[in-house]
C-alpha cells in the first residue's frame, strides 16, 4: 500500500461536486487485459494501464488530494474500479454488495481501510440486494441511482446485469434518513456503470451521454450533453470548484466543459477507457470539503 493517509473527520461527502480532499484508489490488476473491450476497441495493455494509473495518482496528489493506493486483493479485471465498493455520505459509508460476487474480498479490504481512517460504517447492502457504488451519484439533496435498461445505443453490447431493486431500495432508505431523495436513472445495459456516462461537474450541473442515459431524470439540473461516440467522455472525476479530470482521448469533452466555465485537467487513461472504465471509476471519494 502506498499512501499519504490521515484520519478523516465528518462531514465526509455531501455532494460529488464539492472539492475532493481525500480518495481511495486500487492499483490495477494484471488481468485487466481479460475484460471485454467496448465495441471497436482492442484489449488493454496491463503495463500501460499501470503507468497511466500512477500518473493519475500523481496528478491527484499534486492537486492537494490525499490519495491512498491499495494493492488489489484478488486478480480480477475490475479491481481498480474502487468506486463500486462503497457509497460515502456526509456522516459515513455504506458498503456495497457488488454484482460481481467475486469482488466481496475487495469490499472487506475497503471496510478495513475505512475503519482505520475513522470513517463510520453506517451499514451495508444485505442479501438479496446487489448494488455497485459506480451506479450512484450524490448531490446536495438527491441520490441518483442507475437502473440498467435494454436501451439501444450505437456502441457496445449488453453487459452482465448490475444491481437490483432490492439493493437500490436499501440504499434509498439510507439516503432518506439523510434527507436525500432517491432518483432512478434509466441507463443502457451496454454501460459499465452510471458514473461512466454521467458526472456532477458543478453543484447544479450534470455532464451526461444522451445516447445512453435518459436525461429526464435530471430535469431539475442544468445539463451538458456529450455527442454520440464520445459517450464515455462523460465519466469525468470532479475535483470540485468547477474543475474535473477527464480522459484526454475524448476530444470533444474538454471544449464543452470549458465553454461552461469548468476547468479540465485532461490526462491519458485510455487503457482503462478501452473497457469503459472512466476517471470517475478509479477513485472513491472519502472526503469532499
Amino acid at each position: 500500500m502506498t499512501e499519504t493517509q490521515r484520519t478523516l473527520t465528518s462531514p465526509f461527502v455531501k455532494s460529488d461536486a464539492d472539492r475532493l480532499a481525500a480518495a481511495l484508489l486500487v492499483r490495477p490488476s494484471a488481468v485487466l487485459v481479460d475484460e471485454t473491450p467496448i465495441q471497436g476497441e482492442s484489449s488493454p495493455i496491463a503495463d500501460r494501464a499501470l503507468e497511466q494509473h500512477e500518473i493519475f495518482v500523481g496528478r491527484l496528489r499534486s492537486l492537494g488530494v490525499t490519495a491512498t493506493v491499495l494493492e488489489p486483493t484478488a486478480e480480477l479485471p475490475l479491481s481498480s474500479c474502487v468506486d463500486d465498493l462503497a457509497v460515502v455520505f456526509s456522516d459515513g459509508a455504506v458498503l456495497m454488495r457488488p454484482s460481481d460476487l467475486g469482488r466481496r474480498r475487495e469490499v472487506a479490504a475497503c471496510e478495513a481501510f475505512l475503519k482505520e481512517a475513522k470513517v463510520p460504517i453506517l451499514g451495508r447492502i444485505e442479501p438479496p440486494g446487489l448494488l455497485d457504488g459506480g451506479d450512484v451519484i450524490i448531490t446536495a439533496n438527491a441520490l441518483f441511482v442507475g437502473v440498467p435498461q435494454d436501451r439501444r445505443a450505437l456502441s457496445g453490447v449488453a453487459r452482465p446485469a448490475h444491481g437490483n431493486a432490492y439493493g437500490r431500495a436499501q440504499l434509498a432508505s439510507f439516503a432518506a434518513l439523510r434527507g436525500l431523495k432517491a432518483v432512478e436513472v434509466p441507463v443502457s445495459s451496454t454501460v459499465r456503470r452510471l458514473r461512466s456516462v454521467v458526472s456532477l461537474v458543478a453543484s447544479e450541473t450534470v455532464l451526461y451521454a444522451p445516447a445512453l442515459v435518459d436525461g429526464a431524470a435530471f430535469e431539475k439540473l442544468q445539463t451538458i450533453e456529450v455527442p454520440s461516440g464520445e459517450d464515455y467522455g462523460a465519466g469525468v472525476l470532479s475535483l470540485g470548484d468547477r474543475r474535473v479530470i477527464a480522459n484526454v482521448r475524448f476530444r470533444t469533452v474538454p471544449p464543452l466543459l470549458r465553454k461552461a466555465k469548468i476547468s479540465v485537467d485532461a490526462i491519458d487513461l485510455w487503457e482503462f477507457g478501452k473497457v469503459g472504465i472512466t476517471p470517475s471509476s478509479l477513485a472513491l471519494a472519502l472526503k469532499r470539503a
